[in-house]
């Protein structure tokens, strides 16, 4: 699973021609694309294919996330070719920079956060659409660690992956509590440090590690910050600006594909399973069936809960992305204050519902 955002700054930017080679490396020519559908009108189908072959980077390998499960089930089901997409999927490295150069066209990243983060540092990326209106991470305790109250975590000593996420710190400040009085410690990606007692606490993600705790029997404690007013949002999909600029029916089309394929894998148990089973076959490294499958019911929950009546999966808002840009900037974690407008847009999804309704085609 993805770990907490990750906020880069420009002296840990990896340089874009090594993070192609490596995204690249052991491609092989794509065949040609689709050229007829009957979906799409032949105009668009052309518009689209004109495009050539367009890159999508997960973000992380090839987990059973919304985001990325929806795409693999999308290309397995032929949706993308029904919308005259050459789309080719590979797990991302350095999304940021590698979407920003144009060597993939579109990607996957943890959250709001960390496309304006790549946005403040010049990237020409924009979020096109994010699943969920509610944060993805929480922090978590064992059940008799005597931690009965945020109060209770000062003195303790607390793991988190790349840097303290700013829902945390505004979690503990929002509701009286200094964060600096928590001991953080960075600590790498093996959720038994909690159980083991080298950590009193750990950084999360709703559908992995307390998931994955659980499962071995251990009782957790989940410390939300939802739950304590911290508004936050995950999973969104980027394109590069300037070629979203030059061709957004493949943006708008990429996206109607992903959904559709979104809708197909929640309709029945037996989809969800079909779909973790395509995710397998594609995964190089051992694939845990299990919890990918309760990592994506999960993950597909807080999105059906915290999806805004009256919109449709992917929609983004200037409030949404404001409380993230805020949250940055409050942190220390970027500098300058940040233009939120220039960072997402959110007419590519409002080209493809009619209200709540999917339109499957160019109606």
């Amino acid at each position: 699973m993805r770990s907490i955002p990750r906020i880069r700054t420009a002296g840990a930017v990896v340089a874009v021609t090594a993070a192609s080679a490596l995204v690249l490396a052991g491609c092989t020519a794509p065949e040609a694309g689709p050229t007829t559908s009957d979906v799409i009108s032949a105009e668009r189908c052309e518009t689209n294919a004109s495009a050539g072959p367009v890159l999508f980077l997960t973000s992380f390998a090839y987990a059973a996330s919304a985001g990325i499960l929806d795409v693999l089930v999308a290309d397995e089901l032929g949706y993308f070719d029904d919308m005259c997409i050459d789309l080719v999927i590979k797990p991302g490295i350095t999304n940021t920079q590698v979407v920003s150069a144009g060597t993939a066209q579109l990607a996957g990243l943890g959250g709001p956060i960390d496309v304006l983060t790549g946005v403040a540092e010049g990237a020409d990326i924009v979020g096109i659409a994010t699943y969920g209106n509610t944060s993805a991470i929480e922090l978590i305790t064992m059940a008799d660690s005597g931690i009965n109250d945020l109060a209770g975590f000062a003195g303790r000593t607390v793991g988190y992956k790349g840097v303290i996420a700013p829902q945390f710190k505004a979690m503990f400040l929002d509701n009286g509590i200094d964060p600096d009085t928590i001991n953080w410690v960075s600590v790498g990606y093996d959720p038994t440090i909690l159980p083991d007692g080298q950590v009193e606490g750990l950084g999360a993600y709703k559908s992995n590690e307390p998931r994955v705790l659980e499962a071995a029997g251990h009782e957790i404690v989940e410390w939300d910050p939802s739950s304590y007013g911290i508004a936050s949002s995950f999973n969104t999909q980027i394109a590069n600006g300037t070629f979203a600029a030059e061709y957004p029916t493949v943006i708008e089309d990429f996206l109607r594909a992903s959904f559709k394929a979104f809708e197909w894998i929640t309709e029945s148990g037996e989809n969800l399973d079909q779909a973790i089973s395509w995710a397998e076959a594609r995964s190089d490294a051992g694939y845990n069936v299990e919890m990918s499958t309760v990592r994506f019911s999960t993950e597909a929950g807080l999105i059906a809960d915290s999806q805004p009546e009256g919109t449709p999966l992917g929609t983004q808002t200037a409030e949404m992305w404001q409380t993230e840009a805020d949250n940055l900037t409050r942190f220390g974690l970027v500098t300058d204050p940040l233009d939120v407008s220039t960072a997402f847009s959110n007419e590519y999804v409002e080209a493809i519902f009619d209200g709540t309704s999917l339109i499957w085609g160019d109606q």
